[in-house]
């Protein structure tokens, strides 16, 4: 049987905008809906103008005897979680909780940087640890060391890579509490049907004899590449490479693993959801016009909800080159806005969200993602058992660690990935591009 993948057309136009309209993207290339660990993040990069009628959302904290915190959050999602975590707090410690909702996640951070300045922020927020360094760069983060060493806050059961990727220059920026490790996606009913055998790919270029096969005797692209930044820090990842804060972005594995997407492309092996008209990587797979991608458990609700009779296989990331293989780790964490009028209660109130259960059992039952402390590790797999591998692959997962600039440094290796692979006269090489990257936001 042949599938060819779709041309972009006025029908798959208005697939994408159904899509589109009904989920949402981020700059990551994931759905805003299924991501609460990928969309704080993809959105923190603030893709959208802003129009003239969006809602400026301003907090005015109680000042009356009961103290009132704030908790800004754009996605219902976040919403059902954190107001899970929340629930009792007034009770036990006399702290009211009030959520700001905000009309969209550009809204949230293009006024977060003013309110704070003008003292009308939230007292607390949700974010993940892709966009989060400007933000830290820029002070708008409150250091919580004084709340941890002085034991108001504990840490106690915290998955460490996860605290690792909160602590800057030994700093605690953020408390995490949910972790969603990249993954290689296979379409295992497609894989059976093609028969495919009983191996699935451990290596890229095990992946690359698999999207030949395919190519040949399917006449279609066997592998999904959304050109954004999180696909293509996952591969990089794979390969050995990473951006280390801007430390490693000339690194040779880099460079490798960005030539490898280019000439896999060029060979007709790989398919973007650009040229079908698609918003994401999920759309390419959920019509089956590819047998694999890079995602997260973002993918499970997607396919449950828009193709149920389609089967996933959730693989580690491959290895690539001399790489170890795995990808990133989205990191969510509650975070403590410069300048709240309350800051030892937006500690108790970390505190008491991230010391009890609710929140935990929320992050499963709500997104299906793993808790951030070990001891839920079980839970999660006993709760969501098409995706309890993933558990097993986050020791050899790395949070994203992109440049301090970080949503230029990712527009720019975007646009040079695009130009590079759908021009057909483009010369630039895989390494000519991390050269670039790393004299615009390379540091020493």
């Amino acid at each position: 049987m042949k599938r060819k993948f779709m041309a972009k057309a006025a029908g798959s136009l208005l697939c994408a905008a159904m899509l589109l309209g009904t989920v949402g993207c981020g700059s990551t290339g994931q759905p805003a809906q299924n991501t609460s660990e990928g969309a704080a993040g993809a959105n923190e990069a603030g893709s959208t103008a802003q129009s003239t009628q969006a809602a400026v959302v301003e907090a005015d904290n109680d000042t009356g005897e009961a103290v009132t915190l704030t908790i800004g959050i754009w996605s219902d999602d976040e919403s059902m979680r954190l107001e899970k975590a929340f629930e009792g707090i007034e009770e036990d410690l006399g702290i009211k909780i009030d959520f700001l909702k905000y009309p969209s996640d550009s809204d949230f951070w293009d006024n977060i940087p003013a309110q704070i300045a003008a003292g009308t922020a939230p007292d607390i927020i949700s974010c993940t640890n892709e966009h989060y360094l400007q933000y830290i760069d820029q002070g708008l983060f409150e250091p919580l060391d004084e709340y941890v060493n002085s034991g108001v806050i504990s840490l106690e059961g915290t998955w460490p890579k996860a605290m690792d990727a909160w602590k800057i220059d030994d700093v605690v920026y953020g408390i995490p509490y949910a972790l969603n490790p990249g993954v290689f996606i296979v379409n295992d009913s497609m894989w059976k049907e093609f028969g495919l055998g009983d191996k699935y790919p451990a290596t890229w270029d095990e992946v690359l004899e698999i999207c030949k096969k395919v190519k040949e005797e399917h006449d279609m692209p066997a592998l999904c590449l959304n050109v954004q930044e999180y696909h293509l820090t996952n591969i990089a990842l794979s390969f050995g490479g990473g951006w280390d804060f801007g430390r490693n972005i000339g690194a040779e594995e880099n460079a490798e693993a960005l030539q490898f997407l280019i000439d896999a492309y060029r060979e007709g092996y790989i398919v973007t959801p650009t040229e079908l008209g698609l918003g994401w990587d999920g759309a390419v797979m959920i019509q089956q016009s590819a047998l694999f991608s890079t995602g997260g458990a973002w993918y499970q609700a997607s396919f449950a909800a828009e193709a149920p009779d389609i089967e996933l296989k959730y693989l580690p990331v491959p290895k690539g080159g001399n790489g170890i293989g795995g990808g990133t780790c989205h990191s969510a964490a509650l975070v403590a806005l410069k300048n709240s009028k309350h800051p030892d209660e937006v500690a108790q109130a970390i505190s008491y969200a991230v010391g009890g259960d609710k929140l935990y059992e929320a992050v499963v039952d709500v997104t299906e993602v793993i808790p951030a402390k070990e001891e839920y590790f079980g839970l999660y797999k006993e709760k969501v058992p098409a995706l309890a591998d993933l558990v097993s692959y986050l020791d050899s997962s790395t949070p994203f660690s992109y440049p301090t600039q970080s949503k230029k440094f990712a527009d720019s290796l975007i646009n040079l990935m695009q130009e590079t692979m759908f021009d057909e006269s483009s010369t630039m090489t895989g390494q000519e591009i991390v050269e670039q990257l790393a004299a615009d936001y390379g540091t020493e």
